[in-house]
């Protein structure tokens, strides 16, 4: 076997290379994380598979669920955007909606809407029949003002940041209060303008605090842990992080809203990657909100607001 000098240095190197890169990371999956532009579907209006300020999505079983905002309802698709059904109106009753603003689901695939001008959360099984309702207008303990984006543990503990409130309030499952944290402020777990709410595998809670743009991250109890992320456009930074989701390795999606992109980081916020750009064509976005990870394929969702449609990306592996 005939090597020279020069062909032996990949041969030493590469491998001192990967390890540092895994190390440094903290993940065993390969760090080339790419994601392409899948499809995309949605317009403008009132009709089935139309919207009106879509501002979430979320992936259960199967089937893409988006919270069609000032068409106050829940619209369900495949995973290729074919219409299913629907459910929600405009109102005040049980299952009625003033702004139907964010959603999350439960493992049981129930589904939690943050009814944002009834001052709510409402609760639905999978195929949106009415289950229960908590919340009326207030600053008690839950009470709301501005109900926004929720996320659901494997305990049965509901989290529901409050835009005005500056706070996140937890409840159980049929809305009983528990406890809460945040208040107005630029410190560690103080908040301004939360938006979205995200539980990882150890019950660790990610919050997008908008306002100061950053992620922050808390034990399950409020305590907080790390936060990350400054005002700009290079990567771990933000204008306006909004949207959250979750894989199956805990790596966090968040939608860079002013940025018109999707960063994702491991769960001690080291950045991995980022796709999307500002735009209306394939793969393009308009100031995302609300976004939802498929756990099995990696898939992503992602409620394109300005654009008024979903768009779909996966990880090319």
């Amino acid at each position: 076997m005939n090597l020279s000098r020069y062909s032996l240095i990949p041969i030493l190197v590469f491998p001192i290379i990967f390890s540092f890169n895994a190390a440094a990371f903290g993940q065993s999956q390969p760090q080339n994380l790419t994601f392409t532009y899948l499809t995309s579907w949605g317009s403008a209006g009132e009709g089935d598979g139309q919207f009106d300020g879509q501002n979430d999505v979320d992936f259960f079983n199967g089937k893409v669920y988006v919270a069609d905002y000032a068409n106050n309802r829940i619209q369900v698709f495949d995973p290729n955007g074919q219409f299913l059904t629907k459910f929600g109106d405009s109102g005040e009753g049980d299952g009625q909606f003033r702004k139907a603003s964010a959603l999350s689901m439960d493992s049981e695939g129930n589904i939690y809407l943050a009814d944002q001008f009834n001052f709510r959360m409402q609760k639905f099984s999978n195929d949106g029949t009415f289950l229960t309702k908590w919340g009326t207008e207030g600053e008690a303990e839950g009470q709301f003002l501005h109900p926004h984006v929720p996320a659901n543990d494997a305990n049965g503990k509901v989290f529901v940041t409050d835009r005005e409130r500056a706070d996140v309030q937890v409840f159980t499952d049929d809305g009983q209060f528990l406890y809460k944290w945040g208040g107005v402020g630029e410190g560690d777990g103080q908040l301004s303008d939360p938006e979205s709410s995200i539980v990882d595998s150890q019950g660790n809670v990610y919050i997008t605090d908008y306002g100061n743009d950053r992620i922050q991250k808390f034990s399950n109890d409020g305590t907080f842990l790390t936060k990350w992320g400054t005002r700009g456009e290079a990567d771990g930074q933000f204008k306006g992080p909004a949207g959250l989701s979750i894989d199956a390795n805990d790596k966090i999606y968040v939608t860079d809203k002013n940025n018109n992109r999707i960063q994702v980081f491991t769960s001690d916020g080291q950045f991995l990657t980022k796709f999307g750009n500002a735009g209306s064509g394939d793969g393009q976005l308009s100031q995302p909100e609300g976004i939802g990870v498929d756990k099995e394929s990696g898939t992503v969702y992602v409620a394109d607001t300005g654009n008024t449609r979903i768009v779909v990306f996966e990880p090319l592996v």
